[in-house]
Formats: structure tokens, sequence, C-alpha cells
């Protein structure tokens, strides 16, 4: 990344056919500043690990609006990491079909490597704030707010079901 300039790599998930979230985020990438590559829709994650070898962009950003992303980003993120990539990646849009599930599927998407996961409805917000701290700071730099665990996901909430309860 050189005077603020840096090089994003816009994908989304095999199961994904929309496209209007990828140029939304094109145009948006760019007026910070970015050279972007889009792969547009229903991108195969072997092209995206080829993609990220021979691009080697500073970012990869990866969207989904299908409510299947969670599923397809866990996949993409495995395949980037047994290929040996060491890139700062970022995924959001609506990741699931049930926004009660945002804050499980964030923890979990965290926990596998990403860094950071925007789903709720400052995500566009605070994926810009992520970008301005990127650009000053790198991406690699970032650490995310820590996830929301609901009291029921907890380790001490235990639910008992023998019977006579």
């Amino acid at each position: 990344m050189t005077h603020g300039r840096f090089r994003c790599l816009l994908t989304t998930v095999e199961s994904d056919a929309h496209f209007w979230n990828l140029i939304y985020l094109e145009k948006l990438i760019q007026e910070h500043g970015a050279e972007v590559r889009n792969l547009g829709n229903c991108t195969p994650v072997d092209l995206v690990v080829e993609e990220l070898a021979a691009y080697q962009p500073d970012l990869l950003v990866v969207s989904s609006v299908n409510g299947h992303g969670y599923y397809g980003a866990r996949e993409l993120l495995g395949r980037i990491h047994l290929a040996g990539l060491d890139v700062p990646c970022v995924v959001g849009g609506k990741l699931t079909t049930s926004a009660s599930d945002n804050d499980r599927v964030r923890r979990d998407l965290l926990a596998h490597g990403f860094t950071d996961v925007f789903v709720d409805e400052n995500a566009v917000e605070q994926f810009r704030g992520f970008l301005r701290f990127g650009i000053g700071f790198g991406f690699a730099q970032w650490r995310a707010e820590a996830p929301v665990v609901a009291p029921w996901d907890s380790p001490e909430h235990v639910l008992n079901l023998s019977p006579g309860r």
C-alpha cells in the first residue's frame, strides 16, 4: 500500500448470484482510493484463491446477500489458508437467513480467521471506518470489536433436559 492507495480483490461466494452489491462495494472501495478487481457473482473458490495469489491485493472483501454466505465464507477462508495465502479478509452482507443468527455467525467467522465481519444495520458505516483505518494503519492492524455472546450461547448456560425436570 502506497500513499493511501491499495489493491482490493472483491468477490462473493459460489452460491450468491447477486451482482448489485458488488457494484455498490466496488464504487465505495474505489472512493477510498483502491484499485478494485471485482470477480463478479457466483465466484468459484478456486478462482478466488488463484486471483489472490496472482493479484496479491492488500485486502479481500467478500459480500453475500442471498442469506447463505456464512457457509461459503467459511469454505473460502479455509481454502485460502490451505493455499498458504495471508491477506486481510473481511466479509459482510446478509450471511444467514435469520438476523437472530448474526452474532453467532460473526463470532464463528472471526474465530475462523476473518479480519472483521459486517452484518448489522450499521454494516456499511462500520466498513467505511474499517477502510479509513486500513488506509492509515494497514488492514492487518485492525482489531474487530468483540462479538456479542448471547446468554443462551455462553458456556455457562447449560440446558438440563434430564428426565423428571
